[in-house]
């Protein structure tokens, strides 16, 4: 519409038009605007601008797509990172991945000196540099995992394995002790029961993890081998500073590792 107005006051202009002439204008405005080819022509130039528009978005949305594929070969490590026990391999759910299995391991049970976490050892160490300064005398120790109790698949005594996993559309990782399920949101990895090292004034201390409620044991050749080491207990309630209910005296507290 403004177009026309311009060309009709262009035209007025070059025909030196007189201010009184209302009536030829609007005629000439009413031809303009019932004229087939005049709104073809219109229409047609809104459909080449449409056109190119969309052949701008395209152009654009190729570039952003470029610009994120970019980003995500500079930042390739997303997700998160856990760690199962009692098992070789990792829970395929949440498209999880296994990194690589191992050996459970950590400070003998009976030692207050040394580290209190328990590690997933891989099964090829390698070996530290030959000029790597050594006082065996005070060093601290790790030794391998034994269960302390029959459950399943393992029997007292067997070597426990693990498996180091990602999951690659997480962004955190939560284990939950005493509960089976996540909240809502987020998604289960895996569940089970928590263990840790024996209830004694004479054994040291070591971090509660969650085994793996189908826990297998490591190899056929480290059954039943009474080693001792770095050795697992469950974990019982104790009703006291401990409410019961909801707890209960000696219930065995179970854990559940999930994903967001």
């Amino acid at each position: 519409m403004n177009t026309w107005l311009f060309t009709l006051t262009w035209i007025c202009l070059m025909t030196n038009c007189r201010s009184d002439d209302t009536d030829i204008r609007t005629m000439d405005r009413r031809l303009l605007l019932n004229d087939p080819n005049t709104l073809l022509s219109h229409i047609e130039a809104l459909q080449r601008e449409m056109t190119s528009l969309k052949s701008q978005v395209t152009s654009q949305q190729t570039e952003i797509n470029a610009m994120q594929n970019q980003l995500v070969k500079r930042n390739p490590g997303t997700g998160s990172i856990y760690t199962v026990w009692g098992r070789k391999s990792c829970p395929a759910v949440n498209g999880t991945t296994t990194v690589y299995t191992g050996l459970a391991g950590g400070n003998e049970y009976h030692i207050h000196g040394g580290g209190v976490n328990t590690l997933c050892l891989t099964h090829n160490p390698d070996d530290a540099p030959h000029d790597f300064p050594t006082r065996q005398e005070s060093s601290s120790r790790i030794h391998g995992s034994e269960y302390q109790f029959n459950y399943r698949k393992f029997a007292q005594d067997d070597d426990v394995p693990c498996a180091v996993c990602h999951v690659g559309s997480t962004t955190s990782i939560l284990m939950i002790p005493s509960k089976l399920t996540c909240p809502n949101g987020w998604n289960i990895q895996y569940n089970g029961f928590l263990v840790s090292n024996a209830n004694y004034a004479t054994y040291s201390p070591f971090d509660y993890i969650c085994l793996h409620n189908d826990a297998e044991y490591l190899t056929e050749g480290a059954r039943l081998h009474d080693m001792n080491g770095h050795i697992l207990y469950p974990v019982q309630a104790t009703c006291g500073s401990l409410p019961c209910p909801p707890y209960k005296q000696d219930q065995y507290i179970t854990c559940v590792v999930c994903s967001f």
